[in-house]
């Protein structure tokens, strides 16, 4: 049985400003307003604000929904989960999805899998290897240690720390579960490793994604990557019938 991820990636302009997403404030719910509000800089706003627009678009699509009327609810950490009791749509199959976001990018994951995360990061040139003695496993040290040139340390780096985010959101624990109570593997690219199977990509230079979804039995896990258009997700959110333009 094939089962896909999903992974749609969004670089958000430099020059975005929340007055440039004011028609798209009616995707988010009264509390996400409350929270959207909140934020006292401007890009966090901006930030939030197309978190919320890509989850929505997408999840509308898939369950024939229009954004709006997509509702999420929360577990103990904070893990965002669709709230069925508001969008039943169409299609029966599970959904679950998880959103990260880190400098100017935000990605999402979508699956038929329960235990499903997803990490972005900056890669950074200026990155401190000493936390790595807080959060890596000996092993996982040693591995980004061994890289010969700067540059290849620091995409080991991140290859791991990635990896340890997305599966601590796969989880829905984040940091209550302590990084060094686990280790991921260290090859690159996509590894299957029970218990999870990983993907790890640099969709836009200068940011690495990593993707964990549990393995289940005699499932095939195929992913997918696919970049989104800012004009195409403010498309998406202002139709008022739900729209194809990300998923067939």
């Amino acid at each position: 049985m094939e089962k896909r991820v999903e992974i749609y990636w969004l670089h958000v302009d430099e020059e975005m400003q929340p007055a440039h997403l004011k028609s798209c404030l009616e995707v988010l719910d009264q509390e996400e307003r409350t929270v959207y509000e909140r934020y006292l800089v401007d890009f966090k706003k901006v930030e939030f604000l197309l978190g919320r627009m890509l989850l929505k678009s997408m999840i509308g699509q898939k369950r024939g929904v229009l954004p709006e009327e997509v509702r999420f609810i929360k577990n103990e950490y904070g893990k965002l989960f669709l709230d069925s009791r508001h969008v039943a749509g169409s299609i029966k199959r599970p959904l679950f999805f998880n959103l990260s976001h880190s400098g100017r990018m935000l990605v999402c994951a979508f699956s038929e899998i329960e235990k499903t995360g997803i990490d972005v990061e900056a890669v950074k040139k200026d990155c401190c290897f000493e936390v790595m003695r807080t959060v890596f496993v000996p092993e996982e040290i040693a591995y980004v240690e061994q890289q010969e040139t700067p540059s290849m340390k620091r995409e080991a780096f991140y290859q791991v720390w990635t990896r340890k985010e997305a599966v601590m959101k796969a989880l829905g624990k984040g940091f209550s579960l302590p990084p060094l109570s686990f280790s991921v593997p260290l090859a690159r690219g996509r590894v299957d490793e029970q218990p999870f199977s990983y993907y790890t990509c640099a969709p836009l230079e200068g940011y690495m994604v990593s993707a964990a979804v549990e393995r289940e039995e005699g499932a095939d896990i195929r992913y997918e990557v696919q970049k989104v258009g800012l004009a195409e997700l403010k498309a998406s959110v202002w139709s008022r019938t739900p729209s194809s333009a990300f998923y067939g």
